[in-house]
């Protein structure tokens, strides 16, 4: 009986069976995981991964940056914030959309636009990067300003 299970054993190691990885695309969790992601607003899940205190963790594309997340025990998202890529896209769009639409040379814009520019710009040094980027990206697509992709 012991050398049946050591065979049987054997065989799942040589054959895969028993990767972490092969376990996990066949766990239900993990697929539960990466759907509540999604449904945050998360894309490209990815490189999904459990820890040994029952945590979540993956890399996702939020506003076309890549970052890193977990989920706790309790389904709660946590974002790890790649703040230095976050903030650069912010200061980069900020710098476009201040140039073309709030006053700068060659500017062509309502002061509705230079208004919302502006507040994307304060959520830009506030560290509100998500709401800063979605804000800029749609004053730019609304005044026809194409911008680099993220």
């Amino acid at each position: 009986m012991k050398h049946n299970l050591f065979a049987l054993g054997l065989v799942s190691i040589l054959t895969g069976l028993s990767s972490p990885q092969a376990s996990l695309a066949q766990d239900p969790s993990a697929a539960a995981i990466k759907s509540r992601i999604e449904a945050w607003g998360y894309g490209e899940v990815k490189d999904l991964s459990r820890d040994r205190a029952g945590g979540w963790h993956a890399r996702v594309v939020r506003n076309n940056v890549e970052i890193a997340v977990s989920v706790d025990k309790g389904g709660r998202i946590i974002a790890q914030p790649a703040d230095g890529q976050l903030a650069a896209r912010c200061n980069q769009l900020y710098g476009i959309a201040s140039r073309t639409v709030s006053g700068g040379a060659g500017a062509e814009g309502s002061s509705a636009s230079n208004m919302g520019v502006i507040g994307a710009g304060l959520d830009c040094q506030k560290g509100r990067y998500d709401e800063g980027i979605k804000a800029l990206e749609k004053i730019l697509n609304g005044q026809r300003v194409s911008y680099p992709p993220g």
